[in-house]
């Protein structure tokens, strides 16, 4: 079964534009998803607060730069620090961020972390559709602002 999704403006600071991605129809994005379903469990309290922490440093201070991130994939991931959460994102330029959902990264490899790897999927996904829409002039990137069709889906 397909999932469709759409890439939207989610937070805006002055090194970096946050954006999210929401499934059709669901009426809330992954991001807002991921912090809702963390937010009130004491065992994740310290990493919901990093991964906000992060955000905010990353799009006020320093910019989206690559040592903020963990690479996985395409993809890449928040925090940088030990967690066991993940929030995954692709960040395309110091100015610009696409985050997505998370989960809880319960082995070493994320392939057999079952809650954390279908976001994880999802955004590599995403990186290979945003390259590809890019190659073909069906998406802009200027700055810290992306246009375009801006939908994609995943299996």
């Amino acid at each position: 079964m397909k999932r469709y999704f759409e890439i939207k403006t989610y937070l805006s600071f002055g090194k970096t534009q946050f954006y999210t991605i929401e499934e059709d129809g669901k009426g809330m994005n992954e991001t807002d998803e991921f912090f809702i379903r963390f937010k009130d469990d004491p065992v994740y309290q310290k990493d919901i607060e990093t991964i906000a922490y992060w955000i905010q440093k990353i799009g006020k201070e320093s910019g989206a730069l690559e040592r903020h991130f963990r690479l996985e994939r395409s993809a890449k991931a928040i925090p940088i620090t030990t967690s066991k959460l993940r929030l995954y994102c692709y960040r395309i330029s110091d100015e610009l961020v696409i985050l997505g959902n998370g989960g809880i990264k319960s082995s070493q490899k994320v392939q057999d972390s079952p809650d954390a790897y279908p976001h994880f999927e999802a955004m590599n996904t995403l990186a290979f559709v945003i390259h590809k829409k890019l190659e073909n002039d069906q998406i802009e990137i200027t700055g810290k602002n992306i246009s375009g069709d801006l939908t994609f889906y995943t299996k």
